[in-house]
């Protein structure tokens, strides 16, 4: 009887208390994006109109990467990251700082290829890899070598999940595509009897749409039995007369552990390995 009351508490003990975080598997995934070489007898159609990416659950490794980028540029003194507003560079009264909590990236004309992050080696969160530990610099130099035109490389480590609890990896980067912008002179002063028309005052207002980058998506990989990855893609080109258009990848892979796979499209082309971490 009392061993029987031991083995029941036990059992209620398992079912109480949450599963250590080491339990479950983490692996690690490692992901070039370039834009493919013009292909003179393509002849597929890029015309059709996709509805915006969209995903629950998403995360942004990336961004945190290249604001830190930007930043850096800032303290080195690189014009094109100054910080101040217009009116206070040409004041010149105002000093040169580079806040943490300034949007660096809407600086850049075109993003680094690789975002930045410091070296960490846990089992906690999903987290981004740094330089030191990517293992596609080979890969990367024989593509460039080969006249293709890298976007992004990069990397995250993270932890076995099912296909609705996985979140959306939020994947960006190359060059600005900037929105039409139009300016229109906004009245400030109300008109109250003739001292608003002897006195106007008026304020230029900036209008525009949200500036693309020329890589922008979402990708995820799940697990059940095999790891899945779940890429849905856009890359933006610029036509021979100006004309900006894009074409999207959307593929559902399964892979394995340890092997390299390639994700093909007429406009992309995506190289990546998942990788085992610490098991």
């Amino acid at each position: 009887m009392k061993h029987l009351i031991l083995k029941s508490a036990f059992t209620l003990l398992l079912v109480t208390q949450p599963f250590s975080a080491h339990a479950v598997r983490w692996f690690e995934v490692e992901m070039i994006a370039f834009e493919q070489q013009p292909a003179s007898m393509l002849r597929e159609d890029f015309t059709l109109v996709h509805p915006d990416i969209e995903g629950k659950n998403q995360r942004d490794l990336l961004t945190s990467g290249f604001n830190a980028q930007g930043q850096q540029r800032c303290l080195e003194g690189d014009s094109d990251f100054d910080p101040r507003a217009l009116i206070d560079k040409l004041d010149g009264s105002y000093s040169w700082s580079c806040p943490d909590s300034y949007d660096y990236i809407s600086r850049y004309e075109t993003l680094p290829i690789s975002p930045y992050a410091q070296s960490q080696e846990h089992m906690d969160n999903i987290y981004l890899l740094s330089e030191q530990q990517l293992q596609f610099s080979n890969i990367l130099k024989k593509l460039q070598r080969k006249g293709q035109k890298p976007i992004l490389h990069t990397g995250w480590r993270f932890p076995e999940q099912s296909q609705r609890r996985a979140p959306f990896i939020k994947i960006y980067g190359g060059k600005r595509f900037k929105s039409p912008v139009s300016y229109k002179l906004v009245d400030t002063v109300q008109h109250d009897g003739y001292s608003g028309l002897l006195n106007p005052s008026f304020e230029l207002h900036k209008e525009g749409g949200k500036d693309n980058w020329q890589l922008e998506g979402l990708l995820k990989i799940h697990v059940r039995h095999y790891l899945y990855v779940t890429s849905n893609i856009d890359i933006r080109y610029q036509l021979e007369d100006g004309a900006i258009e894009k074409a999207r990848m959307s593929q559902f892979t399964r892979v394995y552990s340890g092997d390299i796979h390639y994700l093909d499209h007429p406009k992309l082309g995506i190289i990546f390995q998942i990788r085992k971490y610490q098991h």
